[in-house]
């Protein structure tokens, strides 16, 4: 075996495990980047098989095997625009029609189903040919389906996921692409999508080639080889960053830089003067407790509570419990809820819902709602349904947030 090839295989091992590592594991700060390491396993576990199989020939010894991983390959762009989409929003897991995008994949395994019971010979005499010209890897032992379909598909398929993706990230979170080394989880994002970038340029341009050869139209063959190795850099800028401890994974679960936009803190004390008018709560209970702790390690609390309200803006986490939140902080709940209680008058949740409604305002005032809809505003602010974002915000404001966006429209500009 060549030192080259042994080189790769070992590095696309490697970093298979580690991915793989990452993505299981129960840490809290991993939930958000769950999603980008499953889609960096499919990638380098999708070329570490190609590699072992076929440019170093095991497949060979088990031709049974031919094929059998291919549908997987559909599944590196979906959990990579899953990333984004939660990053964006800050969410986290699946949404309800997300099963959509796992239908080319599922289509792929049908359609290999008549290959998968073809006998030994005719598989073997299959794995012989493709090791012998890799060429022909996108062009035989294919199902219903041809299988070039499928590679130019998937190839589509990731072009578009990305595209979409930068476009999610340029009108949502414009601030990303403005980033600079102290705003490290920018930076970081933005390595994401610059290696991302990299990788599904190179295959298109690859792709596009391919098609040419097959047809005649032109003979590329040495340069298409050079341009699907010069693809993987990408792939392998992505893994040092991310499995071999560089950019968010040594600083994730420190940061307190400002992921968005400030929320309008003028927006927040028009809320706190509206509520002021109502009855005051009974508060001698939470206060005398308070007094038990000190006043000032209250301060210092209700100091950190302000800061990852209003610096890492964690209140747009949409089913965010006091439990996680106490644990953000790494004070108990119980001497959280009662800050909150004694000295924002408030409960947890309308704690949360204020915070929530103000950014709400000024999404609105910034003209979010000339290109989304109110739903969508709704759960950016970190609202679970549209009827909790409704109920709150006419609560707070004494108006629906279509009347209120109504009512701004009309004013003079």
């Amino acid at each position: 075996m060549e030192f080259y090839l042994l080189f790769v295989i070992v590095i696309f091992a490697v970093a298979t495990f580690n991915s793989f590592v990452l993505a299981v594991k129960r840490e809290k700060h991993i939930g958000g980047y769950r999603f980008l390491y499953i889609s960096l396993f499919f990638y380098n576990f999708c070329l570490a098989i190609y590699y072992i199989w076929f440019e170093a020939g095991f497949i060979i010894e088990v031709p049974q095997l031919l094929r059998t991983f291919s549908p997987l390959m559909y599944l590196c762009a979906p959990f990579f625009y899953f990333f984004i989409r939660n990053t964006i929003f800050r969410s986290t897991g699946f949404r309800k029609r997300d099963w959509i995008h796992f239908l080319p994949a599922l289509v792929h395994l049908l359609d290999l189903l008549p290959f998968y019971f073809e006998s030994a010979e005719v598989k073997s005499a299959y794995a012989e040919l493709l090791v012998s010209d890799h060429s022909k890897f996108n062009f035989e032992a294919g199902g219903l389906i041809p299988i070039q379909f499928h590679y130019l598909f998937r190839i589509c398929l990731q072009t578009g996921y990305f595209a979409y993706s930068v476009y999610l990230v340029h009108r949502l979170r414009p601030e990303i692409f403005n980033t600079s080394l102290s705003k490290r989880q920018n930076y970081d994002i933005t390595i994401v999508l610059a290696s991302i970038g990299w990788l599904v340029v190179f295959q298109f341009a690859y792709a596009f080639f391919e098609v040419l050869i097959y047809f005649g139209s032109a003979d590329l063959l040495v340069e298409n080889y050079f341009l699907r190795r010069i693809s993987l850099i990408g792939l392998l800028v992505l893994n040092l960053f991310v499995n071999f401890g560089a950019g968010f994974m040594k600083v994730r679960g420190g940061n307190k830089d400002s992921r968005f936009a400030e929320v309008d803190n003028d927006q927040i004390r028009g809320l706190n003067s509206q509520e002021a008018d109502q009855p005051e709560k009974n508060r001698k209970s939470s206060t005398g407790q308070l007094d038990a702790i000190g006043r000032m390690e209250t301060a210092q609390i209700k100091k950190e509570i302000l800061s990852i309200m209003e610096k890492e803006q964690i209140f747009t986490e949409i089913g965010l419990t006091l439990n996680n939140f106490a644990k953000r902080i790494h004070k108990s709940p119980k001497l959280v809820s009662l800050v909150i209680n004694n000295e924002f008058d408030k409960n947890f949740n309308e704690f949360l819902n204020q915070y929530r409604i103000a950014y709400s305002i000024s999404k609105i005032e910034d003209g979010y709602l000339d290109y989304y809809t109110l739903e969508a505003l709704g759960e950016m602010a970190g609202f679970n349904s549209r009827t909790t974002f409704f109920n709150a915000f006419k609560k707070a404001k004494g108006c629906s947030p279509s009347e209120y966006w109504k009512n701004f429209q009309q004013i003079p500009s």
